[in-house]
């Protein structure tokens, strides 16, 4: 009987060992080096530095090396979408081209990246009258490299899923989101959300209530 019991009791050991283990994405502060899991890598993501990485890009017409961390004293947004001439996808990259003053008034940078050639980029960008007005960097991830880092690398596909993250001017995420492919992401909902995380910063500390927009009060519980 005992030996059955410590059977059964290894046997559960075994099956729980590895599904709680921690995502290589929980270190508190150094940059996210191993692919995280889909369900660990928006929270687990939150509060860390962005990876200090070049990657080839299309940017004012010519072909350049772009690292999120370059913009050490902007916010970052680091806008991954699955693929080039698709369907969705250019419709994203043109709203955030409309709202591209917007941004950047506000201190931030936008940076698109999808797992596409520089040389796909600017034949697309070159061919979709809708991309004419985009003036961001568009980073070529080829190898992935960052899309694993940032745990939205899709191995099935060879390509990043829809994920956005937003960067303070420390370089740490202070929001991200993660759409399936079918699903658009609303550049008018990504600019409240950083205003809402400029405020907390500017306020120092306090928590923008459900809709929040710019002007409104934030909450201080100690008031």
């Amino acid at each position: 009987m005992n030996k059955m019991l410590l059977a059964a009791l290894i046997i559960v050991a075994g099956c729980s060992s590895g599904s709680d283990a921690p995502c290589p994405c929980s270190k508190p502060d150094a940059a996210c080096l191993q692919p995280c899991g889909r369900e660990s890598a928006p929270g687990s993501c939150i509060g860390r530095v962005l990876p200090d990485i070049r990657l080839d890009a299309f940017y004012n017409g010519r072909f350049v090396k772009v690292s999120p961390r370059q913009y050490s004293r902007k916010w970052v947004i680091l806008f991954f979408y699955p693929a080039d001439f698709t369907f969705v996808c250019p419709t994203e990259l043109k709203e955030l081209a409309d709202y591209y003053n917007e941004f950047t008034a506000m201190g931030a940078e936008i940076l698109s990246v999808s797992t596409d050639s520089v040389y796909v980029h600017r034949a697309w960008k070159s061919s979709n009258k809708d991309l004419g007005g985009v003036r961001y960097p568009m980073l070529s991830d080829r190898t992935g490299a960052l899309s694993r880092m940032l745990g939205v690398y899709d191995g099935a596909q060879g390509c990043a899923d829809r994920a956005t993250f937003l960067a303070d001017p420390d370089g740490r995420i202070v929001a991200c989101e993660f759409h399936h492919e079918s699903i658009g992401r609303s550049a008018d909902e990504l600019l409240r959300k950083l205003a809402a995380a400029q405020a907390v910063r500017e306020g120092s500390g306090g928590y923008c209530p459900a809709g929040w927009k710019a002007g409104q009060e934030i909450i201080h519980p100690e008031q």
